[in-house]
């Protein structure tokens, strides 16, 4: 690894950049239809990797996510291994992570977060003990310039996949995890930014489930809104046509999906009111909210009959097609300033010039010896050293030290001092 870093010399004040376009941040859900489940109906004939994985990966190559949810993978860790591998970290891409897979109380499919570890990094994942699955709590912190200074912008993120079904007790079961997921965030004292995606298998607003995740009780501060405010009975109703979720195709693939044709709202993202009135940093960028491959026009049909479906590239109509039973939503987030790059540009050539490589610092600068000094993300001081104490005139930096963001900070014999946040990939 090879990071240049120019630092112009300036007197005890910190290197800023140039005010720049606020980044985005592109959230996304998707139920993959029994991801590496292959139980019957769905078997490695229908609904195998080796049919899947090339379909997701050009949907995901497409939409480009930065935080995916999704629902209905095998609990199987080394099956959330294969979607990392083989269809977000492929082609040159190697910044997604994952969150642990972690094993459901009853069945074989859970939910696994993915995330784009340049922009977001993991704080902690944990559950809310919902009845019939689990919801998974997943707290991610932002890489941005803020973060030096101890602004840390934060993104909860819930994925869940609550009770299927239209009977009593299903839409029951529905009622009772939301019930639990409200009570879950009632204990968490954090006032921070939280989305709620996944398939919620709602079938009209007045469902005690979705009134209970969108009420201002018990907490105000997670009160869930839909971005869109689309309310009403949205199963078998041509008027939610454009923003229905399943199923993409009217054939059930040998029994796998459910078939029947675009007709269904059952996939969501939801966001607390820190992301709709822009108080914690992030906030939901209007207009944004989609689910990928519905252009409102194929009501009961498939996606790719006529007329000719121009929401997306027709190859990734088809793979949408053949993917899941289910259509991605996703949603673009406004950040308060802009995510840390892992390297550099390259400044004037006048600036003083700093290398890594190898463990090593490494200065062009003709003051030496120079005073280095290496910063953690509170501001607590890892590593202080002088330039030209390697036998080929670098400054080692211990190990501790060479992963992350980070304050480096420089002092020349003359007093001249200069400084620069980094991100170490």
């Amino acid at each position: 690894m090879l990071l240049r870093i120019f630092l112009p010399v300036l007197l005890c004040l910190p290197l800023l950049g140039k005010a720049q376009t606020p980044d985005t941040l592109r959230v996304m859900t998707y139920n993959l239809t029994n991801y590496g489940n292959n139980i019957s109906p769905c078997t490695a004939a229908n609904n195998g990797l080796t049919l899947k994985n090339p379909a997701f990966k050009t949907i995901m190559e497409y939409v480009k996510p930065d935080v995916l949810g999704v629902c209905e993978m095998n609990t199987n860790p080394s099956i959330a291994g294969s979607f990392l591998s083989n269809v977000l970290n492929t082609d040159g891409v190697s910044h997604f992570a994952k969150s642990a897979a972690v094993a459901e109380p009853s069945g074989t499919i859970t939910s696994v977060l993915f995330y784009n570890s340049e922009k977001l990094g993991l704080k902690f994942q944990s559950n809310a003990q919902t009845v019939y699955r689990l919801t998974h709590h997943f707290r991610l912190y932002l890489k941005t310039e803020s973060l030096a200074l101890g602004d840390t912008i934060w993104l909860n993120v819930l994925v869940c996949h609550l009770k299927a079904g239209t009977a009593t007790q299903d839409v029951a079961d529905r009622g009772s995890m939301a019930l639990t997921i409200r009570n879950y965030l009632n204990t968490f004292p954090k006032k921070e930014n939280c989305i709620i995606m996944g398939d919620f298998n709602v079938y009209r607003s007045s469902e005690t489930a979705f009134q209970t995740l969108t009420s201002a009780s018990p907490s105000p501060v997670y009160q869930f809104i839909d971005p869109i405010n689309r309310v009403g009975t949205w199963t078998s109703n041509i008027t939610f046509a454009d923003v229905h979720t399943q199923c993409p195709r009217t054939d059930n693939n040998g029994g796998c999906y459910s078939g029947g044709g675009m007709d269904d709202r059952f996939d969501f993202i939801f966001m607390n009111k820190h992301l709709i009135n822009d108080s914690a940093g992030l906030s939901y960028l209007s207009g944004s909210y989609k689910a990928i491959g519905n252009d409102g026009q194929h009501y009961n049909s498939n996606i790719n009959s006529a007329p000719v479906n121009n929401s997306a590239p027709a190859n990734v109509i088809s793979a949408l097609y053949l993917a899941s039973d289910h259509l991605p939503v996703r949603a673009d987030l406004k950040v308060a300033g802009n995510f840390l790059t892992p390297v550099k540009t390259p400044g004037k050539k006048e600036d003083l010039a700093l290398w890594f490589k190898n463990g090593k610092v490494f200065t062009e600068y003709s003051e030496a010896p120079m005073e280095i000094a290496v910063f953690d993300m509170n501001g607590k001081c890892c590593w202080k050293g002088y330039s030209g104490t390697g036998d080929d005139g670098s400054l080692p930096l211990p190990e501790f030290c060479l992963k992350g963001l980070k304050m480096l900070q420089v002092c020349t014999t003359n007093g001249r001092n200069g400084s620069l946040r980094f991100l170490i990939p």
